[in-house]
């Protein structure tokens, strides 16, 4: 009966110890394998011109996330680096949207 406990305790660990161990793995791969974008858009006025361009960027292959701060007028986009958009193709995105491309910034780490 004791070295049923034994082995019971032992095998929590070695079970505990893996979870940890692949949860600490997955954050570091998602980190690592993103590339975040922060971009000045200059003229958007109105949640309608916000929600627009929103969707314009999300259109953009490899795109998995887009955050739009009207009042700051800033985009932040995450997507896999391997599938990261250029600064050209996003400044002439948001140039046919009718806005005004301002500073473009790529990161590793996200902004916020």
């Amino acid at each position: 009966m004791e070295n049923f406990k034994t082995n019971t305790r032992i095998l929590s660990i070695l079970v505990l110890f893996l979870f940890v161990n692949i949860n600490m793995f997955a954050q570091s791969e998602a980190l690592e394998e993103r590339s975040y974008i922060k971009i000045e858009i200059k003229g958007m006025a109105c949640p309608y011109c916000a929600y627009g361009m929103e969707k314009e960027l999300k259109n953009i292959s490899g795109v998995e996330n887009v955050e739009i701060e009207l009042k700051e007028g800033l985009a932040f986009i995450s997507t896999p680096i391997k599938q990261k958009p250029s600064k050209e193709s996003l400044e002439k995105i948001i140039e046919d949207a009718g806005f005004t491309v301002g500073k473009i910034e790529f990161n590793e780490i996200p902004f916020k």
